[in-house]
């Protein structure tokens, strides 16, 4: 089985010894592993090399960052030719497999390649089968960090005749799009003597890469097409699953040990790679440390692992947007498609950030945002390529007080909370109240918050296609209101706090609204299905007046109702949520979206985009979600010894799937079923995003809340006067 080995002076390390057929419970072509730049740029691949998504790349370059991607360098296709004794003929070993179209077998192992490694680097260990004995070789992967830059790196046997041919393979493309053959040709220049190597310059339209080859005697300039490149994942998913790569030609080294080969869209093509590398490590182990340290250093070694391992994983989420203004920092909502979410960020912002001590570029995230804020309401999302932001939601904002509220509680600093981020809160919560976009507006009648049409999706269940709302969760949601109230009244506490004056919105009156609230709350979300609470009600419209129609799905957004310290529940309405969410959502992996019972229940995420989207609230399991359950379990309990005992469990079940089949990463979503069904010991398959932000934090978050004693944890659980 694969290993996660942390300690506190390195990051940690994933490895699996990959002649052992049993190593990987997916097989090496399915197990995905993803570097990042800390600008939104990243790598992303497989175990066994095979590209098998569109994003799948060894540079994908942020332009713009954290935007604009560009799939720059796709792969490389390298090979070691060894020659044999006595001058007798030499032998070739490919390192890395494609698959294409035209060739129906697919590899799914490289018989030489036997161990896989990932801390901060992606590293393959090759023996190459000689008759005096196996060589054995490495091949690097390492991003620059904050850089647009990658070195993939060969480490060669001594004593022996070996030659390493290299074929770089590039795109030059934004990573969403697959070339068709239309695009402008690919312009290659040789660079001879760059950096003292040789080298070439790639360009199409405005799009460069150099390439340097350290090492190597020569490259020569060899244009060929490597034809119909067949991505599996994609056809999976229904999507256009192939194109053609350029190869400008060849870099050939010969008697070398090392070899480097450097990609960089940047102008002098260059990053000072151990300055980098030891910087990302330095910020990495202090993540560890605050997060070890938070959780009271726990003396289990299996729940100091994961915690590490999930430390380490978060940094992978936090990046530099271009500028120089204050407020750069943000957070990538998933690698490999995702930009920076509004909601996305605030939820992962106190796991990602607060709990691994990284205070001030919480604060940073927390001003990109506001500065972005638009009638009182901050982005759903910044768009993908540089455009307008995106205000599509009514979640995001009420997200963004929790955050900023947790920011003060883990800081202290009342003066920087009073002077940039309370206003901005203010302003969500007088937008609110007066009415802004997408009739986001309060109910005057009972206090609650309403939003939306039929033809919108502002919930975090916003799945559409071909103009079908999935979800049309319209009118007044479960967890919008507990958000609302929480929100209400944890500012409230914080303005008290605080210390703050001359504001618009008083603390007593935002507990005014507060109680208002909690009575239309309870006297609208209460008794819904299985003792658990009402997901949501939605207006119909009866002569002139409008009847609200409550829906009966049982769904996992009422959990918010009983993880939020200040929602509008007593700790026996809490154990009614976790007690429904119990018997109907909840699996090892995370809560269903729809409990199986219900007529529009899928079981699996599959088949094209379309019916992906069908499933993806309707069943879909999200990881993420377990971190609120845990959370609420906890507070349903006063945070008693089994219930922490319980959730520390859970989620450290979780957290084991780090090791599969995402490296050292958590996905976005699995199956509602495992598979194969009805046996015991089957497994949810993951899917969606193999590397998201939300998944990460709330299991980072609650499992060290599972660590706080008892007196502490039960402060916590008190809501504030």
């Amino acid at each position: 089985m694969p290993t996660a080995a942390p300690t506190l002076d390195e990051h940690p390390v994933w490895s699996v010894d990959l002649r052992d057929p049993d190593a990987l419970p997916f097989p090496p072509v399915r197990t995905e592993w993803t570097l990042t730049n800390g600008a939104g740029g990243f790598a992303m691949g497989t175990v066994l090399g095979v590209p098998t998504r569109r994003y799948h790349g060894l540079l994908v370059a942020a332009m713009k960052p954290p935007v604009l991607r560009t799939l720059a360098l796709a792969a490389v296709d390298d090979a070691v030719e060894i020659a044999g004794p006595d001058g007798g003929p030499s032998k070739t070993f490919r390192l890395t497999p494609f698959h294409f179209v035209t060739a129906p077998d697919r590899a799914t192992r490289c018989p030489w390649l036997v161990r896989f490694e990932k801390d901060d680097v992606a590293r393959w260990t090759y023996e190459l089968p000689t008759k005096s004995g196996p060589l054995t070789l490495t091949k690097t992967l390492e991003l620059g960090d904050g850089r647009n830059a990658a070195v993939l790196r060969y480490e060669l046997p001594e004593g022996h005749n070996i030659t390493l041919r290299l074929r770089p393979l590039v795109a030059l493309r934004d990573f969403h799009a697959l070339l068709t053959g239309h695009e402008p040709p690919l312009n290659a220049r040789e660079l001879p003597g760059m950096l003292g190597s040789p080298g070439v310059l790639l360009t199409r339209r405005e799009l460069g890469l150099h390439l340097v080859c350290r090492g190597a005697s020569g490259f020569t300039l060899d244009p060929e097409k490597y034809r119909g490149v067949e991505f599996i994942v994609e056809h999976e998913r229904g999507l256009d699953d192939h194109e053609d790569w350029a190869c400008p030609g060849e870099f050939v080294a010969q008697g070398s040990r090392t070899v480097e080969l450097i990609a960089s869209v940047d102008t002098e093509g260059r990053a000072e790679w151990q300055d980098a590398r030891n910087a990302r490590r330095r910020r990495r182990r202090g993540m560890i440390e605050a997060a070890l340290g938070a959780a009271h250093r726990p003396d289990d070694s299996h729940c100091r692992s994961r915690l590490a391992q999930l430390a380490a994983a978060a940094d992978d989420f936090v990046v530099q947007r271009a500028g120089s203004a204050p407020g750069r920092t943000t957070i990538i909502a998933g690698y490999p498609w995702f930009a920076d979410w509004g909601r996305d960020t605030m939820i992962a912002l106190p796991g990602l950030l607060l709990t691994t001590g990284r205070h001030e570029e919480a604060f940073d995230v927390l001003r990109t945002f506001a500065g972005a804020q638009r009638r009182g309401m901050i982005p759903n999302r910044f768009d993908d390529h540089a455009g307008p932001a995106h205000y599509n939601t009514v979640d995001a904002s009420l997200w963004f007080i929790h955050a900023c509220v947790a920011w003060l509680d883990a800081t202290s600093d009342a003066e920087r909370f009073a002077s940039h981020l309370r206003p901005a809160c203010e302003r969500v919560v007088e937008a609110y109240l007066g009415g802004t976009d997408y009739n986001i507006k309060v109910d005057p009648i009972d206090g609650l918050v309403a939003a939306g049409s039929h033809e919108t999706q502002l919930t975090w269940m916003d799945a559409r296609r071909d103009g079908v709302v999935f979800t049309p969760r319209f009118g007044k949601p479960v967890e919008i209101n507990a958000l609302w109230i929480h929100g209400l009244r944890s500012l409230s506490h914080a303005t008290r706090a605080a210390g703050c004056r001359d504001t618009r919105l008083s603390a007593d009156g935002l507990d005014t609204h507060a109680e208002r609230a909690t009575d239309g709350f309870r006297s609208t979300f209460l008794k819904g299905p299985a003792g658990g609470l009402i997901d949501c009600i939605t207006p119909e419209r009866e002569s002139r007046a409008v009847r609200w129609q409550a829906s009966m799905d049982l769904r996992p957004n009422q959990v918010f109702a009983a993880s939020l310290q200040n929602a509008p529940l007593d700790e026996s309405e809490r154990q009614g949520v976790v007690g429904a969410i119990r018997e109907h959502l909840l699996t090892p992996v995370g809560l269903r979206t729809l409990s199986p019972s219900a007529p529009a229940y899928e079981p699996k995420y599959e088949g094209p985009l379309f019916d992906r989207d069908r499933a993806y609230h309707n069943g879909t399991v999200w990881p993420w979600l377990l971190g609120p359950f845990c959370e609420a379990l906890m507070r349903s309990e006063s945070f008693s010894a089994p219930s922490q005992a319980e959730a520390r469990d859970r989620l450290l079940a979780l957290a084991d799937c780090m090791d599969t089949p995402s490296v050292g990463q958590l996905s976005e979503i699995a199956d509602a079923e495992p598979t194969p069904i009805g046996d015991p010991h089957a497994t949810h398959r993951f899917d969606g995003c193999p590397a998201q932000a939300w998944s990460i934090a709330e299991t980072l978050r609650v499992l060290v809340l599972s660590q706080s004693d008892t007196q502490s944890a039960n402060q916590k659980n008190k809501a504030p006067a």
